[in-house]
């Protein structure tokens, strides 16, 4: 397990564990490998406060029920997709009306959080909690094709996994290497044991 400084809380919506593919579900594999790391199942909570609920250690931790601390990782529009070509890898920035917006020189990054299902899914996510939108709202241009190949057809290019999401950002953020490497390896790993029906 790795101990990262940047907390990673994971909304995963309530059909994800019951899919065919589970065993190489993003946020089973992510809790078990990254630390401080939380699921939280559902399809709304109130708040982050409430989204905190059950994850000890942080849920009473003042500073970090703030959601101007915390990034939203969420998928960019069909605008940002077309223009992926030009970009480099890495994060994007995006207002609440999802506009492209400046990076900021030194973000202060108290948590990042994922939305965990399919694309339409998290979608579902996005907007049964409004309160997302006092996070920041990032996006990534990935710096590889996600590792699914025919298993889970991704709706863009630029679409991966949660956990290859999650891998690559905290590399972008700056975090060893060597934490990406492992998790994508651990996701490769766990995708040669599917049966080869799916």
């Amino acid at each position: 397990m790795f101990k990262i400084p940047v907390p990673v809380l994971i909304l995963q919506h309530p059909q994800e564990p019951s899919r065919q593919d589970k065993e190489a579900g993003s946020a089973a594999l992510l809790s078990t490998l990254l630390d401080p790391c939380h699921v939280a199942t559902g399809l709304s909570w109130r708040s982050l406060p409430h989204a905190l609920k059950g994850w000890t250690g942080i849920e009473n931790h003042a500073e970090l029920s703030r959601p101007a601390l915390w990034h939203t990782l969420y998928l960019g529009t069909k605008k940002h997709s077309e223009a992926g070509g030009k970009l480099d890898p890495g994060i994007y920035y995006l207002d609440k009306k999802g506009n492209p917006k400046d990076h900021p020189e030194s973000p202060e990054i108290g948590g990042l959080i994922l939305l965990d299902g399919t694309w339409a899914q998290a979608k579902t996510l996005w907007w049964r909690n409004p309160w997302l939108l006092k996070t920041k709202r990032i996006y990534i241009i990935p710096k590889e094709k996600s590792r699914y190949g025919n298993i889970r057809k991704e709706p863009r290019p630029e679409c991966v996994s949660t956990l290859e999401a999650a891998a690559e950002t905290l590399s972008f953020l700056g975090l060893d290497s060597e934490i990406e490497t492992a998790l994508k390896t651990r996701f490769s790993e766990a995708l040669k044991k599917l049966p080869a029906s799916l």
